[in-house]
């Protein structure tokens, strides 16, 4: 059953996983299996790997005349098989398809392991890949033995164990054993090695590889090569040279014209030079697009944050770290990126609650960063700060939209994290509140503040009793408003229901909360107020209260005719007397004209 499921792996390799260019290629000789026995002691390690021995043009002759011979062997001879096909892929750098071929593959003898451990490592080592907690170490491999191009594996592992010291021992002869693999394996590994001389300045090896570069035109013409000569001419100090040919890569797409933006952006930000910074911000923002996920993507959006900072663009620079937060949330860099975000929104929202920025600017930044940190704790803090600055201005709506929209995240966060946030809740329900009001939409503040269970923050109870009553006042719903407890009543408070109390024509009471409100209140009692206190002292008949009330008007207006006026309606109470009936009319017709001329004036309703 295995040699068929060897046999179903290998055709659909064939079928999906070879390019098509490569299927149409010159057909060649086919390469049978290596035959060990014909090798003299001194080629012992090409049983172990020998990439050089396949045909460069003949991937699909060679792989059919291995996948037909798999039908006919068995045990032992069909694991060599399997190998050679592995073997083969590797030749021509389609590694994702060694190693699958390699992971189904179980070796029986010990020749047999040590070749599949040579190959393992060597796909490992051409993909890049570091090793893991359980690869063993390298100079436990074949490719470590006596073999022409150990250095080249060497240098391979030093490069992906970031082993500096090994990697200077090796690099030099490296190059004599990169000339051992087939074209496929120089395209692809001449770039790594190059970087690692010029990195380790060995100048020698850097001018030779940068001349065979010149040989091979689908290096030369690349974003790798153009990005390997300017890293050269950095080194060597020629940074005017360098940058040139930097912008030249970084108009690519792959990942050496990423590293090239990351150059140019290295460069202008060590230069420090504002003409220097907007070229590399305009360089890192065109090519931000271009390469999406792992480390480059967020080393651009790293450089491109640092650009925006050091141009001074605070605004364009927390909205690079919300994309960097939304694009890699899990990354181990994630706290510190967050926290530096909350300090730069902090400022940029306090800039803006100061008045430094248009408002409409503001609002338009607030909508970008929304997405971004809609959900990060303590952004609802800056978007209550937004209300409050612009319910200062009078826009109500707004106001009420921005401590809406607070009071929402955290309901979300409540329901979502399990924590309570009814305390947050409500104070920002009571802002909700305010806003509605001030902008007269004293339904939807009622509404507000009826749903609002005031036993969450017990010290805020008196502000919601006292806000309530204003807005069942202004709604006109008298009957509610008497209802309505208030421990500690505002002046606002005590007018409005002095005022429903004598719409009711309930004169005593009226009095009483009115008194009550010149009392707690001196510095609010206004002329208005005294007003409405005396004609209900007057209705209700409280002479003490009216002669009181007479004598505050002096110290309450200048104006001498509403004196007179108030002085004479104390005058009618204080004559009411047994009279004729002519007698009591004139004074009624007296009273009468005082009201009138009170109410004329503007100050009583």
């Amino acid at each position: 059953m295995r040699q068929y499921i060897c046999i179903s792996v290998v055709k659909a390799l064939l079928v999906l996983a070879v390019p098509a260019g490569v299927l149409v290629a010159a057909p060649s000789d086919a390469v049978d299996t290596l035959d060990h026995s014909a090798l003299d002691a001194g080629q012992t390690w090409r049983r172990d790997l020998d990439l050089r021995r396949w045909s460069p043009d003949g991937l699909r002759d060679d792989l059919r005349h291995n996948i037909a011979k798999l039908g006919s062997q068995r045990g032992s001879d069909q694991t060599r098989v399997m190998m050679d096909v592995a073997e083969l892929y590797m030749a021509h750098m389609l590694l994702f398809e060694a190693g699958s071929i390699l992971a189904e593959v179980t070796p029986d003898t010990p020749v047999h392991k040590r070749r599949h451990r040579a190959l393992s490592d060597a796909v490992r080592l051409l993909a890049g890949e570091a090793p893991t907690a359980v690869t063993p170490p390298f100079n436990t491999s074949p490719l470590a033995g006596n073999r022409p191009d150990r250095a080249f594996w060497a240098s391979l592992d030093a490069i992906a164990t970031s082993d500096v010291r090994r990697l200077s021992d090796n690099i030099e002869p490296s190059f004599g054993g990169l000339s051992t693999q087939p074209e496929s394996v120089v395209r692809a590994v001449l770039p790594v090695l190059l970087e690692a001389a010029i990195e380790l300045d060995k100048r020698e090896y850097v001018d030779a590889t940068l001349r065979l570069l010149d040989e091979m035109p689908e290096l030369a013409g690349a974003e790798s090569g153009t990005f390997l000569r300017a890293r050269a001419a950095q080194k060597r100090g020629d940074a005017a040279t360098a940058l040139k040919i930097y912008l030249e890569a970084a108009e690519g797409w792959d990942q050496y014209a990423v590293r090239a933006r990351l150059a140019v952006a290295d460069m202008a930000l060590a230069d420090g030079g504002r003409g220097a910074l907007l070229a590399a911000q305009s360089t890192l923002e065109g090519g931000s697009e271009a390469w999406r996920g792992g480390r480059y993507e967020l080393e651009v959006l790293r450089r491109l944050e640092r650009v925006y900072h050091a141009l001074g663009n605070d605004p364009e620079a927390v909205l690079t770290l919300g994309r960097i937060l939304l694009r890699f949330p899990e990354r181990a860099e994630a706290a510190p990126i967050e926290a530096q975000a909350q300090e730069l929104l902090a400022d940029i929202y306090k800039a803006g609650g100061e008045g430094q920025y248009p408002l409409s600017a503001w609002v338009a930044l607030h909508l970008r960063l929304l997405p971004y940190f809609r959900y990060t704790e303590g952004f609802t803090a800056q978007i209550e700060t937004l209300g409050d600055y612009v319910l200062k201005l009078g826009s109500t709506d707004l106001a009420a939209k921005e401590y809406r929209r607070a009071v929402r995240i955290l309901q979300e966060k409540q329901e979502e994290q399990g924590t309570s946030r009814a305390a947050e809740i409500f104070r920002l329900n009571m802002k909700l509140a305010q806003a509605q009001v001030q902008g007269g939409q004293f339904a939807d503040a009622r509404l507000t503040l009826e749903l609002m269970d005031v036993s969450i923050a017990p010290e805020m109870e008196e502000a919601h009793q006292s806000l309530l009553a204003q807005t069942l006042s202004k709604l006109g719903d008298k009957p509610a408003l008497l209802k309505a407890s208030v421990d500690a009543p505002t002046a606002q408070h005590l007018r409005d229901v002095g005022l429903a109390l004598s719409e009711e024509e309930r004169w005593p009471q009226a009095a009483d909360v009115l008194s009550q409100l010149w009392r707690t209140y001196p510095q609010d009692f206004s002329l208005q107020d005294a007003t409405r206190l005396l004609i209900a002292a007057y209705r209700s008949e409280d002479q003490e209260t009216l002669q009181q009330v007479t004598r505050s008007f002096p110290s309450l207006t200048p104006s001498k005719d509403l004196i007179s006026l108030a002085n004479s309606i104390s005058e009618v109470r204080d004559n009411v007397l047994p009279l004729s009936a002519g007698g009591a009319a004139k004074r009624l017709e007296q009273l009468e004209n005082a009201f009138e001329s009170i109410a004329n004036s503007g100050i009583s309703p």
